[in-house]
């Protein structure tokens, strides 16, 4: 899709280039017109200061429930529990799935929880989530060898501060309505770069509860944000509202009682049918930071 995107643009620009070789040069003083987006009115401000509060509190509130989940997840993994610890594992995720776009705020501790086998440099050490994923569900490696108890518990109770230590940052943020827009563009961005191609989950195939969770996080960002954009483009806020709605759609029928399925069960046609669906309402939501300033 991007690559289609890029191509359509440069021939753009080379028509238009070719279009404006025999015009003469347009007044660029001061009296010419502006494209960029007017400043907020302040009944604009107004709304995008509740939303950015609203937003902060929601990021917060995620990061207190990632907690109560790794917390129980860690538990299980210690008490010898594994089939508790898989059934734990997904649900607990979504809470960091749903605000994964904040996790630069954190530094360090954004790969020491979240990382994945593939993306590790030579010589990194490989802590978090997918390290226990991959002890948890090792059908997939070949040669592998399992985690001893000793080892499981270190590589848990680092997982469990690493945790508690981003929730105590996030008690900090300073999120910008920049952020929000940014954020929702990103969180689609995951679901098309890891989520609809069955990467990020590459053990365990949970790869539809992260779908839902960055869905989950656009969507919120987007609604709080809707009144000024609605405001400002009528036309653009149904189309995205339509394009969410839409997603959801394909999403919930991958469900079995209520449960996704495991990524392995998606049909091509589903798998295309999502990605399509995705990219589609990432064109749009990127719409938006030309709407507001």
């Amino acid at each position: 899709m991007r690559i289609r995107i890029i191509a359509a643009v440069a021939l753009g620009l080379a028509l238009s280039a070719c279009s404006q070789a025999d015009k003469p040069a347009e007044d660029t003083s001061a009296g010419s017109t502006s494209t960029a987006p007017k400043p907020f009115t302040a009944a604009e401000k107004a709304q995008v200061d509740k939303a950015t509060a609203e937003y902060t509190t929601y990021v917060q509130e995620e990061l207190a429930g990632l907690v109560d989940g790794t917390t129980e997840f860690v538990a299980a993994l210690k008490s010898g529990n594994d089939d508790e610890a898989r059934a734990i594992y997904p649900n607990a995720r979504t809470r960091w799935e749903r605000v994964e776009t904040i996790a630069a705020e954190f530094g360090d501790l954004d790969p020491a929880i979240d990382a994945r086998e593939a993306g590790l440099s030579e010589g990194e050490e490989w802590t978090g989530w997918h390290r226990l994923e991959k002890d948890l569900w090792p059908a997939r490696a070949t040669n592998y060898t399992p985690l001893t108890d000793a080892e499981q518990a270190k590589l848990a109770d680092k997982l469990l501060a690493d945790t508690k230590t981003i929730q105590e940052q996030g008690e900090d943020l300073k999120i910008t309505v920049t952020d929000i827009v940014e954020g929702s563009q990103g969180l689609l961005e995951e679901i098309a770069g890891g989520k609809v191609t069955g990467e990020e989950e590459y053990w365990s195939r949970t790869d539809l509860w992260d779908f839902q969770a960055n869905l989950d996080g656009a969507w919120k960002g987007f609604d709080l944000l809707k009144p000024v954009i609605e405001g400002r483009d009528a036309k653009l806020a149904a189309k995205i509202d339509e394009q969410f709605g839409a997603v959801q759609g394909l999403l919930d029928a991958t469900k079995r009682a209520d449960e996704f399925v495991t990524y392995d069960k998606l049909t091509k046609a589903q798998i295309k049918e999502l990605s399509n669906a995705v990219n589609a309402l990432g064109e749009s939501v990127a719409e938006v930071s030309a709407v507001l300033p």
